[in-house]
């Protein structure tokens, strides 16, 4: 296994209130692709972005295998 991503999702309320965020932790090294897998699922108005790498032993105790992810 190795490491992966903390990818934040940024939502922009069609109403206009105040922007939600939200934290993926997806286990792909590869920020552009850890941002695709969770791109892939996200409406018009959520951004995304790759944030930050997750260490290989965080990736293992959230029990995530290659091209999984979890969210806060």
């Amino acid at each position: 296994m190795a490491n992966g991503q903390v990818v934040l999702v940024t939502t922009e309320p069609l109403d206009g209130g105040a922007p939600v965020r939200s934290v993926f932790f997806v286990a792909e090294v590869d920020p552009a692709k850890a941002t695709a897998i969770i791109a892939d699922m996200m409406a018009p108005n959520e951004r995304v972005e790759a944030w930050a790498p997750l260490p290989e032993a965080a990736v293992k105790a959230l029990g995530l295998r290659p091209g999984d992810y979890t969210h806060t």
